[in-house]
């Protein structure tokens, strides 16, 4: 279930960092932030449900944001770990936070999509209908079992109209097979019904990041989290989309709260 990458050694007291990968990707995206995170965390990159294994998620199986938690619960420890997740992975550390806040030390989250919450908000409310549409056109092309199509439906609405033509066969058809779980993703983020009142009881750091060539829907849900978490802050990297912390993972370190900032190496003697 889940992934320690191997890093030097370093010693034993180190908190935890538990990473979670995006929608349709894997635990190989942490590589770059694992290696920096080494000298001060132990780094662990699970996969999400689904995922680990050649098995593929039969379509039509329900997903849940609570079914991901318990799945991901055995890697919390008495001392509370620190969480970085990125698109669906930040909206899954937000509901291990929402669960068990005792065991979470920190929050960072680069576009974490809990789009339920533009549901509630009648500026969003236009985001909301159509990150529903996109989400439920994908389901109609895995139900129908064309999945390549729903595979470049998602990955033009996330990356831009004809990035899937771009990416190699093998690229195409790794996403494909994880596309009936992608639409299980979009159904569970639908189904979401956490109240404002609890967002506000997670009192942990939070570290928001979004980029300002994402579209609507995720930039509105990080507007939104910013207002509901007492402890938030973060920033927008100009430029950038929703996939920047594979495709940008230099400056996505660089905007990193301090606790997860890389430190430099000593000097040798």
């Amino acid at each position: 279930m889940s992934t320690l990458l191997t890093l030097p050694r370093r010693r034993a007291d180190r908190p935890t960092l538990l990473m979670l990968h995006a929608s349709g990707s894997s635990p190989r995206q942490w590589a770059p932030y694992a290696a920096a995170q080494a000298p001060r965390y132990r780094v662990l990159t699970p996969e999400l449900l689904g995922y680990a294994g050649e098995a593929a998620w039969p379509a039509g199986t329900p997903a849940s944001l609570d079914a991901e938690a318990e799945h991901l619960a055995p890697l919390l420890h008495a001392q509370p770990v620190h969480l970085f997740g990125h698109s669906y992975g930040g909206a899954v550390a937000l509901q291990i936070a929402l669960r068990w806040p005792e065991r979470v030390a920190s929050l960072t989250l680069y576009e974490p999509v809990r789009f339920a919450l533009l549901r509630r908000s009648p500026g969003s409310l236009q985001s909301y209908e159509d990150i529903v549409g996109v989400g439920r056109r994908i389901g109609m092309e895995v139900l129908s079992g064309t999945l390549h199509a729903a595979g470049e439906r998602f990955v033009d609405y996330w990356s831009g109209e004809g990035a899937w033509r771009e990416l190699g066969d093998a690229q195409r058809d790794a996403i494909a097979a994880r596309m009936p779980k992608v639409q299980a993703e979009f159904e569970a983020l639908f189904a979401d019904r956490v109240p404002a009142a609890a967002w506000r009881t997670l009192t942990m750091p939070v570290h928001l990041m979004g980029g300002t060539r994402s579209p609507l829907p995720a930039r509105q849900v990080g507007a939104l989290l910013a207002e509901l978490l007492p402890q938030a802050g973060g920033l927008t990297l100009t430029g950038l989309g929703h996939l920047a912390p594979l495709t940008h993972a230099e400056r996505v370190l660089a905007a990193l709260p301090e606790w997860l900032r890389p430190q430099p190496l000593p000097l040798a003697a």
